[in-house]
């Protein structure tokens, strides 16, 4: 097989191979070292490597397998760390200067599961600094990131450098981090899949603020069938979380296969009168139809978003500035460090008013799920920016992807097409908490009857 089309292979489709001892390991992690070493340099996804380490690895994956000793759901695939999610003796900066030279002593909890599931850890992947700084793949330690659809784009934020190296074929699979949006932007921009599970159902620890509910680790991946399989590694209790949520199904691909005929599905576009493109808007419309083709009852179901973004960020820099406490006055992003302070400044009342808000989203969605099994909206408004342009980036309005961090709810982001320009695009399937297996298999049914996934960068 063609090291090229090996790397681009769904993960479900390189583990079958591994199975079969078709491919080894360690001929799967020598043709993505290839590849990262042939095109990283134009994107900058990957930020740190572990070539050596991860080859030592995939031969003893290769001897496991032979002796019948393989371990875990994701034996001998590779993943890709977000370089927010510490990493046991390797490099961890949060992207940022003060965090530089970081080798932290323990692994995230995420990182234990990948380990735990057999996975062989490849390298770091860019994010900007905390995830929280700027809404472009950038930071002051390791440069931008660029879009494989478009050197000239950027990948999504903040889990841009997992979205472009999943597009790039640099790896099997790709970790992220969701509290506004960063695991299903990135998704809709590279054309991947990414999950946002619901809140609590893979833990977050260690974690400065274990209560609040709105940063999710998440899978990110080539399809939606790799990023179930890596959701059942990552899903489960942990007993340093407070809050117990099950897994949504055992380790190992569940069946995804559904049939659409009655499912009732809650389409809406601009939630009380957001600016969507016009040509996102038209695109997203036309989804209407496969939908109804596969058997779904399409109907409309607006909740009003309106007014949702300030209250958004009252609750969410409270976890943000928690975690940037540390980089304080040590070179933080001034964005950032100003975020802090008027985090810090918050009055009770101010933290009361957007409780309130997000209590009133919450009564509006009970309603809405009432009348629909699954919602689906457009992922973003807008087309993905220039890699570089930060006043594009902060124009940018994310509010399509506010609803589920400040409900916790479970949202699957799948292809959805192109622009004229050749930009991918997503929809993003939601579901009620604990919902997570549904939108995975509504997302798998729309993606086997669209195959947008299929169309690679052109970068070869």
């Amino acid at each position: 097989m063609d090291a090229t089309d090996l790397c681009y292979l769904s993960a479900v489709e390189q583990k079958a191979l591994l199975d079969s001892k078709e491919v080894s390991v360690a001929e799967l992690v020598d043709a993505q070292i290839a590849r990262i070493e042939r095109h990283n340099l134009g994107l900058n996804a990957v930020v740190t490597f572990r070539f050596d380490e991860a080859r030592a690895e995939a031969r003893a994956a290769d001897e496991a397998r032979a002796n019948g000793t393989a371990r875990g759901v994701l034996h001998g695939l590779t993943v890709g760390v977000k370089d927010c999610f510490a990493t046991k003796g390797l490099r961890t900066t949060f992207a940022s200067k003060a965090f530089e030279n970081h080798v932290p002593d323990y692994d995230h909890l995420v990182v234990q599961r990948e380990k735990a599931a057999g996975a062989i850890i490849l390298c770091k992947l860019n994010t900007p600094e905390y995830t929280m700084a700027s809404n472009l793949c950038d930071n002051p330690v390791f440069g931008a990131t660029r879009n494989p659809f478009g050197n000239n784009l950027a990948p999504g934020a903040s889990s841009g450098g997992s979205g472009a190296a999943l597009a790039a074929g640099l790896v099997s699979l790709a970790d992220g981090s969701d509290i506004g949006g960063s695991v299903r932007n990135p998704a809709a921009w590279c054309n991947i899949v990414g999950h946002r599970p619901t809140s609590w159902m893979i833990p977050d620890v260690p974690n400065p603020l274990m209560w609040h509910n709105m940063n999710t680790p998440g899978p990110m991946a080539r399809t939606v069938a790799d990023t179930a399989l890596f959701l059942s590694a990552l899903a489960g209790p942990d007993p340093r979380c407070p809050v117990v949520v099950s897994a949504p199904f055992a380790p190992g691909l569940p069946d995804l296969s559904i049939d659409m005929k009655g499912l009732r599905i809650g389409w809406a576009c601009d939630h009380g009168g957001l600016t969507v493109d016009p040509d996102i808007a038209a695109n997203f419309e036309v989804q209407r139809q496969v939908f109804e083709n596969l058997g779904a009852i399409v109907e409309p179901c607006p909740i009003d978003l309106s007014d949702i973004e300030d209250h958004y960020g009252v609750l969410a820099y409270q976890r943000v500035s928690r975690e940037v406490e540390p980089a304080v006055g040590r070179g933080l992003d001034a964005g950032l460090e100003a975020h802090y302070h008027e985090t810090r400044a918050a009055t009770g009342e101010d933290v009361m008013k957007a409780e309130t808000r997000r209590h009133k989203l919450w009564q509006d969605m009970v309603l809405a799920f009432a009348e629909h099994d699954v919602l689906i909206w457009p992922d973003d408004s807008t087309d993905p920016f220039r890699f570089d342009d930060e006043a594009a980036s902060q124009e940018q309005d994310w509010t399509l992807l506010y609803a589920s961090p400040l409900l916790g709810l479970p949202t699957t982001t799948v292809p959805c097409g192109f622009s004229g320009s050749g930009a991918p695009r997503g929809l993003q399937v939601l579901g009620r908490p604990s919902a997570d297996l549904l939108t995975l298999q509504v997302s798998h049914a729309y993606e086997q009857a669209t195959q947008f996934g299929h169309q690679r960068p052109a970068i070869d």
